[in-house]
């Protein structure tokens, strides 16, 4: 009877911890998210990249069932971001946006404190092409014109654009200028649209830029575009030449790409999920509209082929970074 009675209170021990115990990890994955998912961006507000993560996020939100947050968070050519990212934990509800100046910064500023090793690369989103801008009083009406005023004026003009030399759009600037055999003085910014505005202000002579961030003030006839970084012209610019086009080839390849990437140690199941929904968010009528305004193309990768080509990126980076003599 004693054995008996002793068999019934463990019996109830074990019933009891099955309800205090919860769900196994494995079931809270399957249900995830279960709260609303942060989105850490590098940028400023307003930025090309800040404005691609509320667009993407704000599609995601039915898909996903839950809020999105933007959190904004430059500062060191994304180091900021990467640190906050880092620290979060690898539950897939800390994420971050992420563009060529990632990559660069790895090989800059940041090596030895970040590596594409260190984080999981989810899901490319977009493609938004590189752009030269000068204020419309300005006397460069054709990218020649800023060329020659180059070279006769060797480390005088001023160029603006986001990030340190190495991001991005720096590198994007540098392969213009070793194409027409030009210095300039970089200037860099927390964001585009802070490149934008410094052009408008006459505190440059130009910028790097993205289109989606001047069609307004081109519009407006306050800003000139002199040319596009790209095998083809864009189709909201039809008048402006491609590099090419204007006497300056550039070797294809070097995209400002955005995209979505978190910690390494996210669980598969949910890296996957977080990269499905994301391309799904992107093919939305919402989404596919903002790209067409802003003059962007459709960069969809899931996560295996990001990964593949963020290795790429890296091999491309190196390899402009020595051209460019940043690195030897």
């Amino acid at each position: 009877m004693g054995q008996f009675l002793r068999g019934l209170v463990v019996l109830g021990i074990l019933v009891c911890m099955c309800f205090f115990i919860g769900p196994s990890p494995a079931e809270g994955q399957d249900k995830f998210p279960t709260k609303p998912i942060t989105l850490l961006t590098h940028t400023k507000a307003g930025s090309p990249t800040d404005v691609m993560v509320r667009q993407l996020g704000k599609a995601a939100e039915p898909i996903f069932g839950q809020p999105i947050v933007v959190v904004n968070k430059p500062g060191g050519s994304g180091a900021t971001q990467m640190a906050a990212l880092r620290a979060a934990p690898a539950d897939g509800y800390t994420l971050g946006a992420c563009t060529p100046t990632h990559v660069g910064a790895m090989h800059g500023p940041l090596k030895g404190k970040f590596s594409i090793q260190d984080f999981s690369w989810l899901c490319r989103v977009e493609i938004d092409p590189y752009i030269i801008i000068v204020r419309s009083d300005k006397p460069w009406k054709t990218l020649g014109e800023l060329v020659e005023f180059a070279r006769k004026n060797p480390g005088k003009l001023k160029v603006g654009g986001y990030g340190a030399v190495g991001s991005g759009h720096n590198i994007a600037f540098n392969i213009l200028a070793k194409a027409a055999g030009i210095q300039a003085i970089w200037t860099p910014y927390e964001g585009t649209n802070d490149a934008v505005a410094a052009v408008l202000g006459g505190h440059v002579d130009a910028a790097n830029s993205n289109p989606g961030q001047v069609m307004q003030f081109v519009e407006a006839q306050k800003l000139r575009v002199l040319g596009v970084m790209g095998e083809k012209r864009l189709p909201g610019l039809p008048d402006v030449p491609t590099y090419a086009e204007a006497g300056f080839p550039v070797e294809a390849g070097w995209d400002q790409f955005r995209g979505i990437f978190g910690r390494k140690e996210i669980p598969e199941s949910i890296q996957e999920k977080i990269s499905q929904v994301f391309l799904q968010a992107a093919k939305t009528p919402a989404f596919v509209d903002y790209l067409k305004k802003t003059q962007m193309v459709d960069g969809s990768m899931d996560r295996q082929a990001f990964t593949n080509f963020i290795q790429q990126q890296e091999k491309l980076t190196i390899y402009w970074y020595k051209e460019l003599g940043l690195i030897k």
